[in-house]
């Protein structure tokens, strides 16, 4: 199963999204961010399902929660950034 990673700006707006998340029934994990999406190092993300990610990133923006950018897994572990 494909799981892309929602780019929050802090470990507290990551808690918050998957808060917002959950309640509207979409399974979200927070997360730290892997390595080289994230320029400032520590970062966090919200990780979705692929079949969930059009959905989430609505909840998201409705919350007011201002998703960053969304990137997806690809072969080989290196992530690309996606347009939602």
């Amino acid at each position: 199963m494909l799981y892309y990673l929602i780019m929050c700006r802090s470990l507290t707006y990551a808690q918050r999204s998957a808060k917002a998340l959950e309640r509207s029934g979409i399974t979200a994990v927070v997360t730290k961010a892997p390595q080289g999406v994230s320029a400032a190092g520590c970062a966090y993300c919200v990780k979705v399902s692929e079949r969930r990610v059009r959905e989430a990133v609505e909840v998201l923006r409705h919350a007011e929660l201002n998703p960053g950018r969304v990137y997806i897994q690809e072969t080989g572990g290196t992530y690309r950034e996606v347009d939602i």
